[in-house]
């Protein structure tokens, strides 16, 4: 008998191990290279895929592994095209450091020290829209500013009447279903809890003097008018959060906006230091040796400004020019003073020098630079000519280029002319020929590297 259970155990070991999914399993091959169970979900977990859903269906998992070997691949193809010395990827480099270290110092200064104290209102709302334009030979023509306020007090008038219908008892879910013009009225008008940073100041300050209850005045806000039932007033802390709001999704979202609060708080205090200047007139200067800001001894110029913007220009054929407007300059500028702002912070308290960093930096490094070649591999020997688009115009002008007008009370298509969607149609051609490109070299190199997949060990159906 004590035979028959020790052989029993032994088999039900054997067994075990052999349905056990272990990290060292090779799910994958190719070159010389293998895939390990561990390796995979590390990389969906870098990635931040849902690896549990991946894990559940074979397909997802064979793109995954795919799209693993291509990256890796696409290093590999790099060092022998002997491209890793470009510009651009030290460019590319310094991103990647600059990306961990502010996630690295996000974590460490703003996620896990920050508390706050918020006030918290639960709210519900019907949202009554004023349109500020009114149709005139079916072009949208600005009201005037008396016809403006007369569209307020006209709104105004309904939203005291359905006030009135409130107080004598009337439902507000059912007559924020039946007249508010906003998307909370599925819910029946239910936005859940807000804080000071989610809504217009006038709104907020109303909701702050009030009590709980239906506020008897309408609200006037930026394009409409509100009506408002305070359900439940909180003060949010971060120990608080989960209990007070039961919404997991609601939760993180509010807590996402308060820590942002505080993120931008801790920017301004940096901003505050008296070695910081930032001239923001500068952005619009052609002068290259202009400076736009100074972080202590870092110095950032017009010339580094058109160098990081000639960095992100992608997607444009080579006839078409565009020229970046001054206000998406200056965002660009005041972000790389942020960084430069974030980045001596984040050195000062002698983050880069921790080893699980310098790993991360590794694989973020990677991971851009399997990407740039890749965009390398789109771009090579993509030209689109004036005839392909006049060509393509003249193929679906009749379909794809149309608008329709109203013509004296009748509904009339008119061809677009080629003038307006010349750029249009240069740009999708040019993104179609780059596909095209990058899915012909992802087929090749999956097949001169001889990638196989071990179908025995993928998980799930």
């Amino acid at each position: 008998m004590k035979k028959l259970i020790a052989a029993s155990f032994v088999i039900i070991i054997i067994f075990a191990y052999i349905g056990c999914k272990c990290n060292s399993d090779i799910l994958a091959r190719y070159g010389d290279t293998t895939i390990t169970r561990g390796q995979f979900k590390q990389w969906l977990k870098d990635k931040q895929y849902p690896i549990e859903t991946i894990l559940k269906n074979k397909k997802q998992q064979r793109d995954k592994l795919e799209l693993m070997a291509i990256e890796s691949i696409a290093l590999k193809e790099m060092q022998k095209d002997n491209l890793q010395a470009s510009e651009k990827l030290k460019f590319l480099e310094d991103m990647a450091f600059e990306s961990v270290l502010l996630k690295t110092l996000y974590d460490k200064k703003i996620k896990k020290n920050t508390d706050f104290n918020e006030p918290a209102f639960h709210i519900k709302q019907i949202f009554l829209r004023v349109r500020d334009f009114k149709i005139v030979n079916n072009k949208r023509v600005n009201l005037t500013k008396s016809e403006l306020e007369k569209a307020y007090g006209d709104v105004e008038n309904k939203a005291r009447e359905i006030i009135g219908r409130l107080k004598n008892g009337e439902k507000f879910e059912e007559l924020a279903k039946q007249f508010s013009d906003d998307f909370s009225k599925k819910n029946g008008g239910d936005i859940g809890y807000i804080v000071k940073d989610m809504i217009q100041s006038s709104l907020y300050q109303a909701i702050n003097e009030s009590n709980i209850g239906l506020l008897e005045t309408p609200i006037r806000a930026e394009n409409g008018i509100y009506i408002i039932q305070i359900v439940e007033k909180q003060n949010i802390t971060k120990k608080n959060l989960n209990k007070i709001i039961k919404d997991e999704m609601q939760a993180k979202r509010l807590e996402q906006i308060l820590l942002r609060k505080a993120s931008n708080n801790y920017i301004d205090n940096l901003m505050s230091a008296q070695d910081v200047q930032f001239n923001e007139q500068k952005c619009k200067s052609k002068n290259p040796k202009d400076i736009i800001f100074k972080v202590g001894d870092t110095i950032f110029t017009v010339g580094d400004l058109e160098k990081k913007i000639s960095y992100f220009k992608h997607d444009q054929p080579v006839f078409h020019k565009s020229v970046m407007e001054d206000t998406k300059k200056v965002d660009i500028a005041k972000n790389a003073f942020k960084v430069a702002l974030l980045r001596r912070a984040a050195i000062k308290e002698n983050m880069h020098n921790d080893e699980e960093f310098k790993k991360e930096v590794e694989k973020r490094k990677q991971m851009l630079f399997a990407k740039e070649y890749m965009d390398y591999i789109a771009d090579r020997d993509v030209i689109v000519t004036p005839k392909e688009v006049r060509d393509e115009y003249e193929k679906y002008k009749d379909t794809r280029f149309t608008t329709y007008t109203n013509q004296k009370g009748k509904t009339e298509k008119q061809i677009i002319s080629f003038d307006k969607v010349k750029d249009q149609i240069a740009m999708m051609i040019y993104r179609k020929k780059r596909a095209d490109n990058l899915a012909k070299w992802k087929r090749d190199m999956l097949h001169i590297y001889k990638f196989s997949v071990n179908e025995a060990e993928l998980e799930g159906k």
